[in-house]
């Protein structure tokens, strides 16, 4: 194994040891580590070469900041209870439709930085990720029985 794959796995053996203690965090200490924890994730599954690493990372970090913004948008307009349900439903699908546009949107970005295989592992890595700290989060959640 070369240098860069050691130093790669001793960071995420690394973050994965940190993440125990996320609760004991404040929510914004909480959502960088996990980050953190989701781009150490997202390269090794990856496996980008430096070049693709430069010209892929801006992408990727442009789409979760409009991601995050349109998701923040969203949790707004549930929270609103001047609307009637009806036209709740139809932002619901609105938001929908506009994350969708925005995937389409970066597909295409992705596809001038990495190959048509690794984006389609990086939707991949980021399903597993989700579904791993789903599951992390319930078994923390269920009591322990004696």
């Amino acid at each position: 194994m070369n240098a860069r794959i050691m130093k790669r796995l001793s960071v995420i053996i690394f973050i994965l040891m940190l993440s125990t203690s996320l609760f004991a965090q404040s929510k914004s200490e909480r959502y960088e580590q996990i980050e953190t924890i989701k781009v150490a994730f997202i390269t090794k599954k990856l496996d980008l070469s430096s070049e693709e690493a430069q010209k892929f990372w801006p992408i990727y970090n442009n789409y979760q900041k409009e991601l995050m913004l349109l998701m923040k948008k969203r949790r707004e307009e549930r929270l609103r209870t001047d609307i009637e349900p009806n036209d709740k439903i139809n932002l619901d699908l609105s938001y929908e439709s506009k994350m969708l546009d925005l995937k389409k949107k970066y597909k295409k970005l992705y596809s001038k930085a990495i190959p048509a295989e690794k984006i389609l592992l990086l939707y991949q890595a980021e399903r597993e990720f989700r579904e791993h700290l789903i599951k992390q989060l319930n078994h923390r959640r269920k009591p322990t029985s004696k």
